[in-house]
């Protein structure tokens, strides 16, 4: 079926002064819905598929999204031997899941169909960033898909430049340091589902106008999709309102079904019912005849799903709440006894709960009691964790208690450790109650930096922070084969946390990586590795500009009861409703990121979120500077020492020298490594301190202009009737005249010195017009001792007498010629 049979529809929309238009019917017509966003010459390719029929066994909803970053777009061609796109970039797939979780919980309950969302970007301009296009395109797609999404959402990026917030800034503005604010917001028209942001240390209220500003933007493009919905819109596999009407109307009989029959055979009641109500399909059948018969389908699955938890929930309820409740004060015992006491009551539940329907064939003898069939087991424990997580969330809801028996605001407890690794250049060991992080930091030079090629800005990265999760972290066994998409948000949280801290490359010319192994986790592990991040730094010397500490926050909402957690572990995870990760300094907030699983999260609970997690930033903030209160003094002895010069643009090639044979010299004489930037930043890597500086010292030796009084050590290259050309650096020559050797007259420089002696002279003049530089000799090298001007005058006077100048044998090319005082050599 085509999305538009009728030929494109094209859609716009202005936001923040700048055009994106949604146009639909022209590309990819097979697909369920696509749509083509475009800012400016940015395009991104949105299609949305799903299957008719749900996963059989699927106990959650099957939604995969992927952003394909084609190099096309910018009009690159990959790198690599093959010299096509492999593997996602890391930017593809934080962009995946800034996709995913704003619109994973906008579904109908119980609605388990796979649906595959996939973001192609078509063409980039570098101006308008793809990943707001994309979240935009996703969800617009699936609105005018036959899957039932409940959104739109909309979703645009908000910025802080000269103190002033901009929506949808630049990808230049963004990326080379216009703005101190990052924030992508995504929601519906009534409420924020995601937030993701980067920050300089912006103030809670500041980020709150922040939040307002863009939802006013988002509305519009929630608008612009429900009108694009219904101009191209298919009808919905699963209409709401007709599953509403048909349990209805329906739903006494197939609960006496459940009854007579039990959960397995009345299945069967979800075709007879569509035969019942809907004519059979044949050739004659029309489009609207299939609509039709799948959507009665779909409803009288989900009828019956949800009819046959409720048929289950009761009998859990009388029979095993009072022990359901008991498990929830389990959360308090260590994580094997916990776990052996759900295990233990879920089976015996499973084994044990009287159902007033059959549950299965009977036992062969007729005396043994009926055995559960496998359908019967199946939502027999879904029942009895619908009724442990409603329990769990009525007692932290309404009754204000925790699983662990903690308050609302409590903090696990907290130790913090550095030094822990002897070899790493920095360390450091967080612990928060049943999560422990341990962060090790290795400094670099610049050239080990991370070369960035995709389709943004950034071409090189000299920090990074990278994450693992172990299996063994969570007391489980699994294949470890690279990091998941999960795994590398995590890292990229953390590594933007801490991003605005980190001093720039003149400050400490390291590339600076961070890796966080999760040991154990039971809650808030990115924020676990924030903590542990900052300690490692500091333990590594790293000037930092301030510590920061992260926090994540809960929330359970019960109907108008609601209670924000701080410090939330795996269970409050999992049975919640919101994980809202802050981190930031006691200045202000450098990263924050929102997953919520409920269609919206209000501004008074952001607001209360927000001002919670400050409070608790700053405790575990104190924690941490107990175990180190500032940035150590030394770097660790094995770490690299860097150290660097400033240079004129214009004299790298001085230091570089003919086919590099200058920069190649200085490495092996002074056993260093030198990286020199375009803008004349040298940076010299050793092993020891005082190499470094020698280094220093010859570099500027080497590019330093010279200036009257400055000494010099230099090769004699020349002598001509009036004196010697001393080389003072690699290309820069002066003029030793005659007439400056000593005290006494000269009548030949040859009587003195020859082409290859080795001289310390002083610049006398510096004729910057002419390019000239006069000289004045201080003292010969000769047999490893100087040789003052006056015993050099002495040996002239006692120099048998020259051949008149006729006679004299003429050698050399320059044939005295002459003039060559300052000029540089590498030049001609």
């Amino acid at each position: 079926m085509s999305i538009a049979t009728q030929g494109p529809t094209t859609l716009s929309v202005e936001i923040a002064g700048r055009e994106i238009t949604f146009e639909t019917g022209k590309l990819a017509k097979q697909a369920d819905g696509a749509v083509v966003v475009r800012e400016g010459d940015t395009m991104v390719l949105a299609t949305a598929q799903g299957k008719t029929e749900a996963r059989e066994g699927a106990d959650f909803f099957p939604l995969t999204v992927d952003v394909e970053e084609r190099m096309y777009a910018a009009g690159k061609i990959p790198g690599g031997f093959f010299k096509r796109e492999g593997r996602p970039t890391e930017r593809a797939i934080l962009t995946a899941r800034m996709i995913d979780r704003p619109i994973r919980p906008l579904w109908p309950k119980g609605f388990k169909n796979e649906v595959h969302v996939v973001a192609t970007t078509l063409s980039a301009d570098l101006i308008s960033p793809h990943d707001i296009l994309a979240i935009n395109g996703a969800s617009a797609a699936l609105m005018i898909s036959p899957l039932p999404f409940l959104g739109p959402v909309g979703a645009v990026r908000v910025g802080l430049i000269d103190d002033e917030l901009v929506v949808n800034p630049t990808l230049a503005e963004i990326e080379q340091g216009d703005s101190t604010l990052d924030l992508i917001v995504v929601g519906t028209k009534d409420a924020l589902t995601m937030v993701e942001a980067g920050a300089g240390e912006i103030p809670e209220e500041l980020l709150l106008e922040a939040l307002e500003r863009a939802h006013d933007e988002i509305r519009k493009l929630c608008e612009l999709q429900e009108d694009l919905q219904r101009q191209v819109g298919k009808a919905k596999w699963l209409d709401t309102t007709l599953t509403d009407e048909l349990e209805r109307e329906h739903g006494d009989k197939l609960r006496q079904r459940i009854q007579s029959e039990g959960l397995r055979e009345a299945g069967a009641a979800v075709e007879e019912s569509v035969d019942e109500i809907c004519p059979e399909l044949s050739m004659d059948s029309t489009e609207d005849d299939i609509i039709r018969r799948m959507q009665v389908r779909s409803s009288f699955a989900l009828i019956l799903e949800r009819l046959r938890l409720e048929a289950v929930e009761g009998p859990v309820r009388e029979q095993f709440e009072d022990d359901l409740r008991a498990l929830t004060e389990a959360e308090q015992d260590p994580k094997e006894l916990k776990s052996a006491k759900r295990h233990l009551l879920f089976d015996r539940i499973e084994e044990q709960l009287q159902l007033p329907f059959p549950i299965g064939p009977a036992a062969a003898d007729g005396d043994e009691p009926a055995v559960k069939d496998s359908i019967t087991r199946q939502y027999v424990k879904k029942a009895a964790e619908a009724v442990y997580k409603e329990l769990v969330r009525r007692k932290i809801a309404v009754e204000k208690r925790r699983p662990d028996g903690r308050g609302s605001e409590d903090i696990r407890e907290i130790t913090c450790d550095v030094g822990v690794a002897p070899r790493p250049h920095g360390s450091a060991l967080f612990t928060r109650g049943q999560t422990q992080i341990m962060t090790l930091l290795t400094l670099g030079t610049a050239k080990e930096g991370q070369r960035i090629d995709d389709l943004s800005l950034e071409t090189d990265r000299r920090y990074m922070h990278h994450y693992n999760f172990p299996p063994y972290s969570v007391g489980e066994t699994g294949f470890m084969r690279g990091p998941k998409r999960r795994d590398i948000g995590h890292g990229a949280l953390a590594q933007r946390a801490l991003e605005p801290m980190i001093p720039s490359l003149e400050e400490f010319p390291y590339t600076v990586r961070l890796v966080s192994e999760t040991l154990e986790s039971n809650g808030s592990s990115s924020m676990g590795s924030v903590c542990g991040s900052t300690l490692a730094l500091m333990d590594a010397g790293v000037p930092i500009k301030a510590p920061v500490s992260g926090i994540a926050m809960g929330l359970v909402k019960e109907g108008n009861d609601y209670t924000i957690l701080t410090d939330i572990q795996g269970a409050e995870d999992h049975l919640g409703d919101m994980d809202f990760k802050v981190a930031g300094t006691r200045e202000g907030i450098t990263a924050l990121q929102m997953d919520i699983k409920i269609t919206g999260v209000t501004q008074e609970i952001l607001r209360n979120a927000l001002e919670q997690a400050k409070r608790a930033r700053e405790f575990i903030l104190d924690k941490m500077l107990e175990a180190i209160p500032e940035p150590r003094q030394e770097l660790a002895g094995h770490a690299p020492r860097i150290s660097s010069v400033k240079i004129d643009p214009e004299k790298i090639g001085m230091v570089i020298g003919k086919g590099g044979e200058t920069i190649r010299s200085l490495e092996s004489d002074y056993d260093v490594q030198i990286d020199i930037e375009e803008d004349g930043n040298v940076l010299i890597y050793a092993t020891e301190g005082d190499k470094a500086e020698a280094a220093i010292n010859a570099v500027t030796q080497l590019t330093k202009s010279p200036e009257v009084g400055d000494e010099y050590t230099g090769k004699v290259v020349k002598t001509t009737q009036f004196g010697a050309f001393v080389e003072l650096t690699k290309g820069t020559d002066g003029l030793l005249h005659v007439s400056n050797v000593g005290p006494g007259r000269v009548g030949h420089i040859e009587d003195v010195m020859t082409r290859g002696d080795v001289v310390d002279v002083i610049v006398q003049e510096v004729d910057k017009d002419r390019g000239r530089i006069g000289l004045k000799l201080v003292a010969k090298h000769e047999n490893g001792g100087r040789v003052q001007p006056e015993e050099l005058i002495e040996r002239a006077k006692n120099a048998p007498p020259r051949p008149p100048e006729e006679e004299r044998p003429r050698g050399g090319r320059d044939r005295g010629r002459g003039g060559r005082g300052g000029r540089d050599r590498e030049r001609r």
